[in-house]
């Protein structure tokens, strides 16, 4: 048997040969509920100022818990109620803590 009709003898062979059986992939398991949570989600109102300033507030259970501002020009600050008294603090120092002055020297992108 001359090698061309070798070659031709293996590859009609190999074209009726069985396929292979498909496997059958496992099935996707349901998505698992997550637990109901028993404090509510806070919300968040977003508006711009006169002045340009957007204020984002935080309210949790309808109390303000924080206020996000971001300046026109200029890097956001935040002012907090940390225990819940509906006074919003701006800095450490105004919780009772130490406020150091940190200054930027320099910074690149």
């Amino acid at each position: 048997m001359s090698l061309p009709a070798m070659l031709l003898a293996l590859a009609a062979a190999a074209s009726t040969a069985a396929p292979a059986p498909a496997t059958k992939d496992a099935p996707i398991p349901e998505k698992i509920p997550s637990p109901p949570s028993t404090e509510a989600a806070p919300t968040v109102s977003i508006h711009t100022a006169d002045n340009g300033d957007v204020v984002e507030e935080y309210r949790l259970a309808g109390q303000l818990t924080m206020v996000r501002i971001t300046p026109l020009h200029g890097k956001p600050y935040y002012l907090y109620d940390d225990n819940g008294n509906g006074r919003l603090d701006r800095t450490d120092a105004d919780r009772g803590g130490v406020a150091p002055v940190y200054w930027e020297i320099y910074s690149w992108d």
